[in-house]
């Protein structure tokens, strides 16, 4: 690994790839491979998981997808689809045909959701078991699209549970790329923590991905559940930010994170 710019000033460790927690979920709307491989080179190591996002790829050509999954799958980065390109092949009968074709690109694994069209949960353990049968890594998302179907707090712990049962990697609480009305995530874009008490009882933290494009909802989850929070739906030119979130290295979070300095830290915990 290259020397950081301005090594002389110590940094808060974080957790190395390959990761189990602190995960960095991308949300990619379309990129191009040379803007993909600019982004990488100053970023990859902060990042998880890429998700072709909704059914983007497959508006591009087949040859510029596989040479971009090969890019990113070279950072030792987990390459996804979008949910909603899985949905649309599930309700075609098409959904063992979509992670072949995910595997044949280069891809190592596959996000599966019904937050547009219903799938029946058990037929979203079927599916979670047949893509683990195959290899593939599978990130398991809870949560309607429109606010009007979304679930109360119970039905989303009854489902996240279920899912975490069934072979999920992780499971992703939704929120979409707007991150609001949605989940836990009020019209304003803030967390209803009344709700997420209910959603995430009995349930570790560890093994859910808070979908959080907003930096107030990232400092939210990272105060709430540590810098080894894993957060989705990040877009990828703000991987760089979340990563200094996350180890104390920007104003909104430095009080919380950036025990780096002993004389800092003494006087935080109350010992100087």
């Amino acid at each position: 690994m290259s020397e950081k710019a301005f090594s002389f000033l110590p940094m808060p460790e974080r957790s190395s790839k390959p990761r189990k927690n602190g995960l960095t979920m991308c949300l990619d709307q379309g990129m191009g491979l040379t803007y993909t491989e600019d982004l990488l080179s100053i970023c990859s190591e902060y990042v998880d998981v890429w998700k072709l996002g909704w059914a983007t790829a497959q508006l591009q050509p087949k040859e510029i997808v596989s040479k971009k999954v090969e890019l990113i799958r070279n950072h030792d980065i987990s390459v996804c689809n979008g949910g909603t390109l899985l949905e649309l092949s599930e309700h075609q009968g098409k959904a063992e045909q979509l992670f072949s074709e995910l595997l044949d690109l280069g891809c190592d694994s596959t996000e599966i959701s019904s937050g547009s069209l219903d799938i029946n949960s058990d037929r979203v353990a079927e599916l979670i078991s047949l893509a683990n049968k195959m290899g593939l890594r599978v990130f398991c998302e809870v949560g309607k699209k429109l606010p009007e179907d979304d679930y109360e707090g119970k039905e989303y712990n009854r489902l996240l549970e279920k899912f975490i049962g069934a072979g999920a990697d992780k499971v992703i609480l939704e929120a979409r790329e707007s991150g609001v009305s949605v989940g836990i995530m009020d019209d304003q874009g803030k967390p209803r923590e009344a709700k997420m008490s209910d959603v995430l009882e009995g349930i570790d933290p560890n093994d859910v991905i808070f979908e959080a494009p907003r930096k107030a909802q990232q400092i939210f989850f990272l105060r709430q559940f540590g810098p080894e929070a894993n957060l989705g739906n990040v877009h990828p030119t703000d991987v760089i930010s979340v990563e200094t979130l996350r180890r104390g290295l920007r104003g909104d979070t430095i009080n919380d994170f950036y025990f780096v300095i002993g004389d800092r830290h003494l006087k935080k915990q109350g010992r100087k």
